[in-house]
């Protein structure tokens, strides 16, 4: 993705009409539980020095328990949200290679993020397309594009924009090629807490790759994307060279941040994240029926709280997907995210986010159903 698409986003937004309905933008609404308002305390914002490089040791035990791993909270370095933590990891990937490889495999489509983060690490960036834009596995379509000189490899699981949404075993096939290339692997797992599964935890830390690094947010989970802070997880001696580029880039994650967080293991923060995916499996079930109801194509989606939409070839051949947004957002007052920012394979697609309140979905979508209708009413006009 280059500036000018990440300007066209902005521009999406930037004078959209009163009243207008947004399932553009991918921001969670959960409700608070009262226990996490009484932390907000004296001795919380006070707490402004320094934190240690990787995180207070209470934060990063708070990680530890939060996501359900028995292992060494020294493998966990706190960052500024799981965004500065893709860039640590791709950095401390690049610093452990010194030059020796420079090559950055990512999934298409992408967050639109990684490919800026690839132009700033100055790593030659490749895609590899994911179900349902391949025809095989993930792990069919890395081994499609992997060389000899890929130094990391990223893998989206629950996705963005796609909801695709990995098995343990999917992910074990992924890990073994990359090992067969001596590449790192990057699982970004900031949606880790939103997948149509029992247990939220889309990786089993007990049994991680040993090339392996995890990326995720601790605060997006539970409505707090604005605490900014997250987390990233490797076996791996790497973690040194992501100490080094997180210190960098940000010193250290926010100590209040860290504060807050590091006391959630003494409250009931299961229930608030089982009721925050709860939330999320039913918005899912919300807006794919009225996708259906209106007869709207689009892509399964598992995980995460967005959803690809196709938009009707009789569309595609009076404008672009680009157009076709600004059309949505000025004729019909809804806001959507063309999928050309999400890399090729998502051209002649829209997305839309099903993380805010549901009961602006179905009206939503049957504004998107109009705008379509009137295109193509006034393409058989004038035939």
């Amino acid at each position: 993705m280059s500036l000018v698409q990440k300007s066209l986003i902005r521009q999406i937004f930037d004078g959209a009409p009163a009243g207008s309905i947004n399932l553009a933008l991918g921001e969670p609404v959960f409700d608070m539980p009262e226990w996490f308002h009484s932390l907000i305390s004296r001795d919380v914002i006070n707490n402004f020095a320094y934190s240690p490089t990787a995180g207070t040791d209470e934060a990063r035990k708070a990680v530890v328990t939060i996501n359900e791993y028995p292992g060494n909270f020294e493998n966990v370095c706190i960052v500024c949200g799981a965004e500065e933590g893709l860039s640590a990891g791709i950095g401390g990937a690049k610093l452990y290679w010194a030059g020796e490889k420079n090559e950055l495999l990512i999934p298409s489509p992408y967050f639109l993020t990684y490919p800026t983060i690839s132009k700033m690490m100055g790593m030659d960036m490749k895609t590899y397309p994911i179900p349902p834009f391949c025809k095989g596995s993930v792990a069919e379509s890395i081994r499609e594009h992997i060389s000899k000189n890929t130094a990391l490899v990223i893998l989206n699981t629950p996705a963005n924009p796609s909801g695709l949404m990995m098995t343990e075993e999917d992910i074990r096939q992924v890990e073994a090629v990359c090992d067969e290339f001596d590449a790192f692997l990057l699982v970004d797992e900031v949606y880790r807490f939103f997948g149509n599964v029992e247990k939220p935890v889309c990786h089993n830390w007990e049994t991680v790759g040993e090339r392996t690094i995890i990326v995720s947010s601790l605060t997006k989970c539970f409505g707090l994307p604005g605490l900014r802070l997250g987390w990233a997880f490797t076996r791996h001696s790497v973690l040194n060279q992501i100490f080094a580029a997180h210190q960098a880039m940000v010193a250290i994650a926010p100590t209040i941040s860290q504060l807050i967080v590091s006391r959630f293991p003494d409250y009931d923060y299961q229930k608030w994240l089982k009721d925050n995916q709860n939330r999320v499996i039913q918005n899912r079930k919300i807006i794919t029926e009225a996708l259906k109801e209106n007869k709207l194509e689009y892509v399964p989606t598992l995980g995460s709280f967005y959803v690809l939409v196709k938009i009707p070839e009789a569309v595609l051949k009076t404008m672009d997907e680009v157009d076709f947004a600004f059309y949505l957002k000025d004729h019909f007052d809804i806001l959507t995210v063309p999928g050309k920012a999400f890399g090729d394979y998502s051209k002649g697609y829209m997305r839309l986010s099903y993380g805010g309140h549901p009961d602006t979905f179905a009206e939503g979508i049957r504004r998107i159903r109009k705008g379509i209708d009137s295109i193509i009413h006034k393409g058989s006009s004038h035939e």
